[in-house]
């Protein structure tokens, strides 16, 4: 008898004991509303870094500083660009996911004849799913929306080079 009270016992101080470590389950990160919850910080990391290399801008572009702690408030909604950001986030997630089916598809309706003989059927599909910041932005903050001028012979001036 005293065997078995004791294993209760046990067994139950053994439960509030875990219950008292184990954290609720609270939302990881404050403010997504745009990717998921469950990101993991090296994904959450990877994003923002292409965010940052696309655009050619640090971290403080979209997010505001806590004046009170001097760091930076990742979960603030007080800078307008941060809204554009997740504008711009929907527009690629769209382009990707509703514009751009895979190309199985479209050659299925072509009875598995390659609709262009350019690319393989693998660089066609990669191109084709991966709209990001970069395909608009390439490394500058505000995209152009003019052509380049026009040189003398009618012709667009050559695009600037890359090293």
């Amino acid at each position: 008898m005293k065997k078995s009270f004791l294993i209760t016992a046990t067994a139950i101080c053994s439960i509030i004991i875990f219950q008292a470590f184990t954290t609720a389950n609270q939302p990881r990160w404050k403010n997504l509303q745009i990717l998921p919850q469950n990101i993991s910080e090296n994904d959450l990391d990877s994003i923002m870094h292409h965010f940052t290399a696309s655009l050619n801008v640090k971290c403080n572009f979209c997010h505001a500083r806590n004046t009170e702690t001097n760091k930076m408030d990742f979960a603030s909604d007080a800078k307008g660009e941060k809204m554009v950001a997740r504008k711009m986030m929907i527009m690629a997630i769209d382009i990707n996911k509703n514009h751009f089916q895979p190309m199985e598809d479209e050659w299925k309706k072509g009875e598995g004849q390659p609709i262009t003989t350019i690319a393989t059927a693998d660089s066609v599909q990669y191109m084709l799913k991966h709209v990001t910041c970069y395909t608009c932005h390439h490394g500058s903050a505000h995209v152009e929306s003019k052509p380049p001028i026009v040189e003398d012979k009618g012709r667009p001036a050559a695009p600037p080079t890359r090293n």
